[in-house]
């Protein structure tokens, strides 16, 4: 699993802080992330693109030719992708507040984990868990593009999901630069792409490629078509 973050953890009355926050995920086995390289290899290629594609973000038909190319990768077997949006100010879950003094006061790092749990126990709902052997399962990881400050932030968070009965056990997390690995850019795409027709209310068709979900109670996600 491949994960990056859109918008900040700041408070939403911070002027400095995004109004949003969003976590995108790609799912995928080794051979999906095969096609995945080789699908955005040509693509850079024909296009004569940035690693990154930044060029290619803005304009609607930039937009669509990006969702062309998304299309092709959510075709390929074993590759599901997932954004999870919440509005700062509408949101009603723990630790985005300012004034309360309890246990789900503000707190930046419990935030992102809160919501990363969530997310990810909502994609299981969808990524079947599958047993190799022995009763073992087949092995997860999660890849991050690098936002844990430290090694203690890092064990945290690996306790913190592996302690929720709701997840099957993450063996390894890793941190990246997002710059040398080819599926934290596609996120981080979808990502831009998702945050256009979100927040700037381009017209853009994801559905097909995409499972978007609004997250500003926790407790009631709602799918966006």
């Amino acid at each position: 699993m491949f994960i990056d973050e859109t918008g900040d953890t700041g408070l939403p009355s911070q002027l400095s802080a995004s109004e949003y926050f969003m976590i995108n995920i790609l799912v995928s086995d080794t051979s999906g992330l095969n096609r995945i390289e080789k699908h955005f290899s040509r693509y850079r290629y024909f296009r004569n693109a940035d690693k990154e594609l930044k060029r290619y973000r803005s304009g609607i038909d930039s937009q669509n030719l990006l969702n062309e190319l998304f299309l092709h990768v959510s075709n390929t077997k074993g590759v599901m992708s997932f954004s999870f949006c919440l509005d700062k100010k509408s949101y009603i879950g723990p630790y985005l507040n300012s004034i309360s003094k309890s246990e789900e006061d503000y707190n930046a790092t419990r935030f992102r984990n809160f919501i990363l749990r969530i997310a990810l126990e909502k994609i299981f709902e969808f990524v079947p868990v599958i047993k190799i052997e022995d009763g073992k399962f087949r092995s997860i990881e999660i890849v991050l593009d690098r936002y844990l400050e430290n090694h203690e932030d890092d064990n945290n968070l690996k306790k913190y999901l592996n302690e929720n009965y709701k997840l099957p056990i993450i063996q390894f997390i890793n941190q990246v630069d997002s710059l040398y690995c080819t599926p934290l850019q596609v996120v981080d795409v979808l990502g831009y792409i998702i945050k256009s027709k979100m927040r700037d209310g381009l017209n853009i068709k994801t559905d097909n490629f995409i499972k978007i979900f609004k997250i500003d109670n926790p407790d009631k996600m709602i799918e966006i078509k």
